[in-house]
């Protein structure tokens, strides 16, 4: 189980004004995958610092960006009933597809928690 003090309070922040943009039915499926994948949120909020110290003009925007191409990466993935790994997999592969550069796509590996890539490890090995 993930410690509180694992999202960053700026972070929390900059996600509170991202939830209150986006559609219930987002906000709804972060519950879900918060529930499945607890420290989901935290690695939205590490996400949300790393991406307002790289550009805080545009810091919002891309966070709910990422938050939606996540989710709906992850509402596909429960669609197609994938595994519980494949399925935090989605989600952290549609969060970094929506940073189309390269130095914004390591923001997302750098965010993960060990518990998260290690999860992410096993769905690669999973998949094959």
């Amino acid at each position: 189980m993930p410690k509180k003090n694992d999202m960053p309070p700026e972070g929390a922040r900059l996600l509170a004004a991202v939830l209150a943009e986006v559609r219930p039915a987002d906000v709804g499926m972060l519950r879900d995958l918060e529930l499945d994948w607890p420290g989901s949120r935290a690695l939205l909020a590490r996400l949300a610092v790393a991406l307002a110290a790289q550009d805080p003009q545009n810091a919002q925007a891309r966070l709910g960006k990422c938050l939606c191409a996540g989710l709906d990466a992850y509402r596909a993935a429960r669609k197609a009933r994938t595994g519980d790994q494949r399925r935090f997999a989605a989600f952290v592969a549609g969060l970094t597809d929506a940073l189309a550069e390269p130095d914004k796509q390591a923001l997302v590996s750098a965010a993960l928690s060990p518990l998260q890539q290690r999860a992410l490890r096993l769905a690669e090995e999973e998949h094959g």
